[in-house]
């Protein structure tokens, strides 16, 4: 059996969201928009290679759980220490603010931290975990 992990979280801002995860290396499986507000989206499923992925949605305003915005934190594994550290650059250059800069990791691999607009916390690093 292979276990597979999706974060879950809402957004206040979908377009750029969608634009966060296409270049953190996310494919869209499924983007199902607000019928009223196309702006909106009710279900969003982003893959990340074969077996990971996220789900996100705008931001409803129905008091469930989810609605608390910016209290995620994801961490993003990627195939090389090359790959973070041309990341770590469009990153910045997208503005999101760098909570930790690019550094190669004592534990192994090479890593930063940043917060995203709706200020949920990701990591992005060529670590995979011991």
């Amino acid at each position: 059996m292979t276990t597979t992990v999706f974060p879950a979280f809402r957004t206040t801002d979908a377009a750029a969201t969608i634009e966060l995860l296409v270049t953190l290396g996310f494919t869209e499986r499924l983007l199902v928009r607000n019928e009223q507000d196309p702006a909106l989206v009710d279900h969003a499923e982003f893959a990340l290679g074969d077996t990971g992925g996220i789900m996100f949605g705008s931001v409803r305003n129905d008091g469930s759980a989810l609605d608390s915005v910016g209290g995620s934190s994801i961490y993003v594994v990627v195939d090389t220490e090359r790959e973070v550290d041309r990341l770590y650059q469009e990153i910045v250059d997208m503005g999101h603010a760098i909570v930790r800069p690019v550094a190669t990791q004592d534990y192994g691999g090479r890593e930063f931290d940043f917060r995203d607009h709706d200020g949920n916390s990701w990591g992005v690093g060529s670590y995979r975990g011991a």
